[in-house]
C-alpha cells in the first residue's frame, strides 16, 4: 500500500476549500468525501472505474456513447484543470505570504518602542552595575578601615620620638637602636624657613588650603596605581599617616587608612603642628630620618641653620632617597690620594650585592693600610673578601633635583628672583660619612643585620628596611638570655683569660676573640660575643668572621662521614706512623704525625688526641678516587652548613688558584676563607640534636609598637645524618675531654661535654667547640692579622700561650660553667639502636677494662684487646658491657693515678696511654648506671 504524504492531505482540504468557494455554480456535480480526499487524477479515474462496472440503460448508439464519453472527459480534465490550478495558486499564495513576511518594514512607532526598550535595558544594568561596585568599593572601605584607632597630637607626638627596642629573650629591654640613626625631633621653630617652604612647595603646594587630601593629586595617583605605576598624591598629612600610623605599601588599602587619618588629623591639629611632625619623620636618604638628623648628616649643621641651597637639595631628597642623596658611592679608580680618601670611605657586607673588588681595589687595600685610613680589623675583613668599600662623592642627581625644587618655590613666588639665582650659584660643601660609623659590634650588629635582611625579603629595598629598623618604632624580641650573655661578657673582660694580653696603638686589645652559645634543638642564640673591648673604634663582630677552624673541622669532614657510610666504626684501628697514604696527592702532602707515632689506634683515640695522620687516613676511605673523597667531604661541610667553604676555583692576587678542594684544606681546616665561630656552633649543635641541622637566629618575632606581627621567625631544618650516627659522634667527642686533650673544658657539675679543639699552625688561631644536653658553644682566640704596635710597625701575629687550644678550652670550659651552674644534671639521651661495649680506648677492642663505647647495632668489635693487662694492680668495680647479643661484666684492673672531681684527673693503661680521666666518677648511660675502674 502507497504510504500518503502527509502534505498531500494539506494541499486536499485546501483544495476542497477553494472550489467549494470559488466554483460554487460550476455544472460539475461531483461530490467529495471530506473523509477520503484524493487527487483530482486518482478521483477520475475511479469514478471511470465505477461507470464501466455499472447496468447498462438500454442500448444506446455508438455515436451517442461517444459523445457521452466525449462530454465526460471533457468534464474530468475542466476539473481537473480547476483543481489543479487551485494548487498552484494555493501554493504559489503561500510562497507570497513568505516573502512578505521575510520584507515587512516595522513602522516607525515601532521602532521607537524597540530603542526606548533596548535603553532602558542599558541604563537598568548601568545602575545595577554601579549598585554593585558602589558595594563593593563601600564594603572595600570599611574593611580596609575595621582596625582604624583614634588619633591625636600626643599619639603623633609619642611615635616621633619612638625608635626601635631590642629585648632580650625574657621580655626585658636590652637597648634601642644605634644612636648614630635615631631621629632628632625638634620643634618647628628650629627649622629653616627655607626648608618650610621648599617641602610644601614640592611636596604639597596646597598644603594650606586643603582639608588634609588633594583629591585632583589623590585622583591622579589612582590612575597610575591602576595602570601598574606609582604616583605620588599623597599630601603632607596623608604621608604622616604613611610614616607613622600606617606603611609604605602601595595598596588601595592603605591608601584609604590615610586619607581617613588625614581627614581626622586636620580636625583637630594644626597646619604648623602637622608639618613639623612630617620634617622630623621623613626619610632623607642614608639611614637619616628627619630634618635635623638629614642637616647633620649631610651638611654638618642644625636644621635652623640651613641655607637655601641645602634647605632646597634637602627638601628634593624625598621623591626618590636613594637616587637624590646629595652624596654617592663610587668604584676606586686608583688615582687617588690620601686627601681624596680620608672621610670619604664606606664599607658594605660583601653579601650587599656589590661587586667584588677588582684588582685596583685590591691594591688599593694595601694603600689604604699604609695611610692609616684603615685599621687591622677593616683591613683583615678587606683583604679576606668579607667587606667591600666605595668611595663617596657629589651626586649630581641631587643638584639637578635641587634646580627643580628652586624652579618650583619660585614659581609659588615664596622666594624671589635673586634669592632663586644666588641659591642656584651657591657652592654646597656635603659631609661625608666617618666610616668608623658604620662597623658594630657582636649582638646588635647580628640582630640588625638579621632584621634588615628579613625585612628585605618581605618586599623591602634596603632603604626602607633599614628607616623602619632605626625608626619604626619595631619591638624585636631576640633570643639572648640574659644571664648567658653576662657569663660570656664577665669572662671575657679579664685580662687573664686571653694570653700575652696586650693594647694596641689603635686601642684594641689583643689576641682577640668570640664565643657564640646556642640552644641547638631551636636554633636560638643565647649569648654572643664579637671581640674584645668592645666599646673600641671599629670593632667588628669576630662571631660571624670566618677565621681557619684547623682540627676542630674533623669531626664534621671526616668522622661523621665515616661513620655514616659505615666505612669505619669508633674501634677501627688506623696506624697513626707517619706515611703510606693511599693516593699520590697525600703522598706528596706527607703531614705529620701529631701524636709522635703511637703504631696503630682507635679512631676513637686519633680522634681524642687529634692525630693527623689517622685524620688523612679516614679520608682516604671515604671513596675510591681523590676526586670522589673530597666530594663526600664537602657534601657534609655544607650540609653541617659551613657556607664559607670554597667548593670553586678563582684567582687570587698572584694569580694561583685557591680553593678548598684539598685534603689539607678539609682534613686539617687549613680553608682558604675559614668558617666563623657561629657556623662552628651551628655544625656541632648538629650532632647534639640527633643528626638535624637547625638554622641559628638571634631574633624570634618583629611587631609595631602596638602589637601587630610583621616577621615571626621558625626554624629552617634538615637532616644531616641519622641519631645513631650523631650520638657515636657524640661519644667519640666526649673522649676528647674524658680522654684526650680537651680536659680543661670539662664541668665541674659533672654534666657530660663532648667537644673538639682546633688550631693552626704554630697556634695562631686556636678553637674549642664543644656541647652538652643542654647548650653548644664555640670559642675562638687570635690575634688580628696586620695589628700595629705603638710605634706604628705591623706585629706579627703571635702564638697563643698555654698549649693552644688549650686556652680556648679553658675560656670555653669558665664560661660553661658558669651558665650550667644551677641546672640539673642529665645525660644525652641514646637511640635504641645503639649499644654500649667495653672497650680499650686505645686499640678498640673488647675489654674486661676501659670504657664503654657506643656502636650502632650489628657494628660492635668483634675482636679482644690486644694490649697487656698492666702489672700494677688496682681494683674494679663492676664494669658493665652491653653488646649486641646482650650484656656481660668482667673485671681488669689499671694503674695511674685518679684526682679531681667529676671527669677530671689523669691514669695509664698499657703502653703510656694517660686517659685523663677521673675513674672515680660514674656515668649514668641510660642502659643503666655503672662504675668505672678505679686507678691507684
Amino acid at each position: 500500500m502507497k504510504k500518503e504524504n502527509p502534505e498531500d492531505n494539506k494541499i486536499r482540504r485546501r483544495v476542497v476549500s477553494s472550489n467549494k468557494k470559488n466554483n460554487s455554480s460550476s455544472n460539475d456535480n461531483t461530490s467529495f468525501d471530506k473523509n477520503n480526499l484524493k487527487l483530482p487524477s486518482e478521483r477520475q479515474k475511479e469514478k471511470n472505474q465505477r461507470k464501466s462496472k455499472s447496468p447498462s440503460q438500454g442500448s444506446p448508439t455508438r455515436k451517442s456513447t461517444k459523445s457521452s464519453n466525449t462530454s465526460s472527459k471533457t468534464r474530468a480534465v475542466n476539473a481537473s484543470q480547476n483543481e489543479s490550478s487551485g494548487v498552484k495558486s494555493l501554493l504559489d499564495s503561500r510562497k507570497n505570504n513568505d516573502n512578505k513576511k521575510s520584507t515587512k518594514t516595522p513602522s516607525k512607532a515601532a521602532k521607537r518602542k524597540m530603542r526606548s526598550k533596548r535603553k532602558k535595558k542599558i541604563i537598568g544594568t548601568f545602575i545595577a552595575l554601579l549598585i554593585i561596585t558602589f558595594a563593593s568599593v563601600l564594603g572595600f572601605v570599611f574593611a580596609s578601615l575595621k582596625d582604624v584607632k583614634p588619633v591625636n597630637e600626643a599619639l603623633l607626638d609619642k611615635l616621633t620620638h619612638q625608635t626601635t627596642t631590642i629585648k632580650y629573650a625574657n621580655g626585658e629591654t636590652m637597648s634601642t637602636a644605634p644612636t648614630l640613626y635615631k631621629k632628632s625631633p625638634v620643634p618647628l621653630s628650629d627649622i629653616s624657613p627655607y626648608l618650610r617652604k621648599a617641602i610644601v612647595s614640592i611636596e604639597d603646594e596646597r598644603f594650606y588650603s586643603h582639608g588634609g587630601v588633594d583629591y585632583w593629586g589623590l585622583g591622579r595617583s589612582i590612575v597610575k596605581t591602576l595602570l601598574g605605576r606609582t604616583q605620588g598624591g599623597s599630601t603632607i598629612t596623608m604621608q604622616v599617616s604613611k610614616v607613622l600610623l600606617t606603611s609604605s605599601d602601595q595598596t588601595f588599602s592603605r591608601k584609604i587608612k590615610d586619607i581617613y587619618y588625614a581627614l581626622e588629623m586636620s580636625k583637630t591639629i594644626s597646619k604648623d603642628k602637622i608639618l613639623e611632625i612630617y620634617l622630623n619623620n621623613y626619610f632623607v636618604g642614608k639611614g637619616l630620618v628627619g630634618a635635623e638628623s638629614g642637616a647633620m648628616g649631610y651638611f654638618d649643621k642644625h636644621s635652623k641653620d640651613l641655607t637655601l641651597g641645602e634647605a632646597a637639595m634637602l627638601a628634593g631628597v624625598t621623591r626618590n632617597p636613594s637616587k637624590y642623596a646629595p652624596y654617592i658611592t663610587a668604584r676606586i679608580t686608583g688615582n687617588e690620594t690620601k686627601n681624596d680618601l680620608d672621610h670619604k670611605l664606606l664599607y658594605f657586607q660583601a653579601s650587599d650585592g656589590l661587586q667584588a673588588a677588582n684588582k685596583v681595589e685590591k691594591d688599593m687595600i694595601e694603600k689604604l693600610y699604609e695611610w692609616d685610613l684603615v685599621d687591622s680589623d677593616t683591613y683583615k675583613q678587606l683583604k679576606s673578601g668579607d667587606l667591600v668599600f666605595r668611595k663617596a662623592i657629589n651626586n649630581p642627581d641631587a643638584k639637578a633635583r635641587q634646580e627643580i625644587v628652586l624652579a618650583k618655590m619660585k614659581e609659588l613666588n615664596v622666594i624671589s628672583d635673586k634669592e632663586y639665582v644666588t641659591a642656584l650659584k651657591e657652592n654646597i660643601n656635603i659631609r661625608f660619612p666617618d666610616s668608623s660609623e658604620k662597623i658594630a659590634n657582636s649582638v646588635e650588629s647580628l640582630i640588625e643585620y638579621d632584621v634588615i635582611d628579613a625585612l628585605m625579603e618581605q618586599g623591602k629595598t634596603e632603604e626602607e628596611a633599614r628607616n623602619m629598623y632605626y625608626n619604626g618604632g619595631l619591638i624585636i624580641n631576640t633570643t639572648i638570655d640574659p644571664k648567658i650573655q653576662q657569663s660570656i661578657e664577665e669572662e671575657y673582660e679579664k685580662n687573664s683569660n686571653f694570653p700575652n694580653h696586650k693594647i694596641t696603638s689603635s686601642g684594641l686589645s689583643q689576641p682577640q676573640s668570640a664565643s657564640v652559645i646556642i640552644d641547638y634543638k631551636t636554633g636560638n642564640i643565647k649569648g654572643l660575643i664579637g671581640g674584645r673591648n668592645i666599646k673600641a673604634r671599629k670593632t667588628l663582630n669576630r662571631a660571624i668572621t670566618p677565621y681557619q677552624p684547623g682540627s676542630a673541622i674533623k669531626p664534621l669532614s671526616v668522622y661523621t662521614a665515616a661513620i655514616d657510610t659505615q666505612k669505619v666504626t669508633q674501634s677501627t684501628l688506623i696506624s697513626d706512623v707517619r706515611g703510606g697514604y693511599r693516593f699520590s696527592e697525600n703522598r706528596a702532602d706527607n703531614p705529620e704525625t701529631t701524636t709522635q707515632g703511637y703504631g696503630s689506634m682507635s679512631i676513637r683515640h686519633g680522634l681524642a688526641l687529634s692525630s693527623n695522620t689517622i685524620a688523612y687516613k679516614v679520608g682516604e676511605l671515604l671513596g675510591p678516587t681523590y676526586d670522589d673523597t673530597i666530594d663526600v667531604m664537602m657534601d657534609y661541610l655544607r650540609n653541617f652548613g659551613l657556607t664559607t667553604i670554597l667548593d670553586f676555583k678563582e684567582e687570587n692576587k698572584a694569580g694561583l688558584q685557591r680553593s678548598d678542594r684539598h685534603f689539607n684544606s678539609l682534613v686539617l681546616g687549613g680553608l682558604t676563607k675559614g668558617v666563623t665561630p657561629l657556623q662552628m656552633a651551628a655544625a656541632f649543635g648538629t650532632l647534639a640534636n640527633g643528626g638535624v641541622y637547625v638554622e641559628p637566629e638571634i631574633f624570634t618575632t618583629i611587631t609595631t609598637y602596638n602589637g601587630e606581627m610583621i616577621i615571626k621567625n621558625t626554624p629552617k631544618t634538615h637532616k644531616v645524618v641519622d641519631p645513631e650516627v650523631s650520638y657515636v659522634l657524640t661519644d667519640m667527642l666526649k673522649a676528647v675531654i674524658t680522654e684526650g686533650i680537651g680536659q680543661n673544658a670539662s664541668l665541674y657539675s659533672g654534666i657530660p661535654v663532648a667537644g673538639k679543639t682546633g688550631s693552626t699552625n704554630n697556634y695562631l688561631d686556636t678553637w674549642f667547640v664543644g656541647y652538652t644536653p643542654y647548650y653548644v658553644g664555640s670559642t675562638y682566640i687570635g690575634d688580628d692579622a696586620g695589628t700595629k704596635n705603638e710605634d706604628g710597625t705591623t706585629m706579627k701575629r703571635r702564638a697563643i700561650e698555654g698549649g693552644g687550644s688549650m686556652s680556648a678550652a679553658k675560656l670555653w670550659g669558665k664560661i660553661m660553667n658558669k651558665v650550667h651552674q644551677n641546672l640539673e644534671y642529665k645525660n644525652f639521651v641514646k637511640p635504641d639502636k645503639v649499644y654500649m661495649t667495653t672497650i680499650n680506648p686505645i686499640d678498640g677492642g673488647r675489654s674486661s677494662y676501659g670504657v664503654l663505647a657506643a656502636f650502632i647495632e650489628g657494628t660492635s668489635p668483634d675482636r679482644y684487646s690486644y694490649y697487656v693487662q698492666p702489672t700494677r694492680k688496682s681494683t674494679t668495680q663492676g664494669a658493665t658491657d652491653q653488646t649486641d647479643s646482650g650484656s656481660s661484666s668482667g673485671t681488669g684492673t689499671g694503674t695511674g693515678t685518679g684526682t679531681g672531681t667529676s671527669s677530671r684527673g689523669s691514669g695509664s693503661y698499657g703502653q703510656g696511654y694517660n686517659t685523663q680521666q677521673n675513674y672515680n666518677s660514674q656515668r649514668n648511660y641510660n642502659q643503666g648506671t655503672y662504675n668505672q675502674v678505679t686507678g691507684n
